[in-house]
């Protein structure tokens, strides 16, 4: 059943990449980097159907890096690709959205974004790139940031030659929406923030945060650095909104304790039974 929805939403997160490219981009001569790009370059050029330079990029690509990203990336990214390459034909007869070069940006970046973050969230992928910059990875420890950089740069360049200078502008923003959405996607929707707070009154803090905010509290034992001797830290996670509450309630227990907070992803189960008892610092 696990695996079943898994490919619902490879065939959901593909089908909607099909869909951003044929009624966004294509018709109004925008791309968003990559193989896609050069696919949508090479319709505007020769009138080759965008799935039949998607596909004869992507395949050749996936077969040449399927030693480094192992069978069942391949297996997923293969079945995307296909859904894409379905989608992408029957998306084809649908007149373009909007003609709107601000909206066309904004939404067309947000849908492309949305469709490849699923698609990568669940385990495959849309572009070649991507498995090149891997490849590179494994072979020339080249980081993968700075081959996608060096890759769209290049592919930014002949898009400014094949359509217009303002047309590869628009397409540089909607690269950028689609990042964002990528990272949104990947990151989670369930943002929080998780704290470590030393105090010398590490007892009386806890407490408060427990009897005043309900969170869940851990204590981790550490050492200090300076006089070596044994501190009770206190580790909690909670939301963006409760943060400065929280930092009320610590520093009216204790005005010289020390907070570091920082920002978690995919935050689940913080509740009050997930609290921890006190431990014996000696074992």
């Amino acid at each position: 059943m696990k695996k079943f929805v898994e490919y619902v939403f490879l065939t959901l997160g593909a089908s909607i990449v099909a869909m951003g490219l044929e009624t966004m981009l294509a018709p109004n001569g925008l791309v968003d980097g990559g193989v896609t790009a050069l696919s949508i370059m090479a319709n505007a050029l020769w009138g080759i159907p965008i799935y039949v330079v998607f596909l004869g990029l992507n395949i050749p690509i996936l077969i040449f890096t399927a030693k480094e990203v192992g069978k069942t990336f391949v297996i997923r990214t293969l079945y995307a690709n296909i859904i894409t390459t379905v989608g992408l034909v029957l998306f084809k007869s649908i007149p373009p959205i909007t003609k709107s070069e601000v909206l066309i940006v904004l939404y067309g970046g947000v849908i492309l974004g949305v469709g490849i973050g699923i698609v990568v969230k669940f385990g495959g992928a849309i572009d070649g790139t991507e498995m090149l910059a891997i490849w590179f990875n494994q072979h020339y420890r080249f980081p993968i940031a700075s081959f996608l950089l060096v890759v769209n740069a290049f592919i930014f360049t002949i898009a400014a030659v094949v359509y217009t200078l303002e047309q590869a502008m628009l397409s540089l923003a909607v690269f950028y929406i689609v990042t964002k959405m990528i990272n949104y996607v990947l990151d989670g929707l369930n943002h929080g923030k998780s704290v470590m707070i030393i105090s010398e009154k590490p007892d009386e803090v806890g407490d408060s945060i427990i009897n005043h905010l309900n969170i869940s509290i851990t204590f981790l034992y550490g050492e200090g650095g300076f006089l070596g001797e044994r501190k009770k830290v206190i580790y909690c996670i909670t939301n963006r909104f409760l943060f400065s509450k929280l930092k009320s309630v610590v520093l009216a227990a204790d005005p010289s304790a020390i907070m570091e907070a920082s920002y978690v992803c995919e935050t689940s189960g913080i509740d009050r039974s997930l609290i921890l008892p006190k431990a014996n610092p000696s074992k």
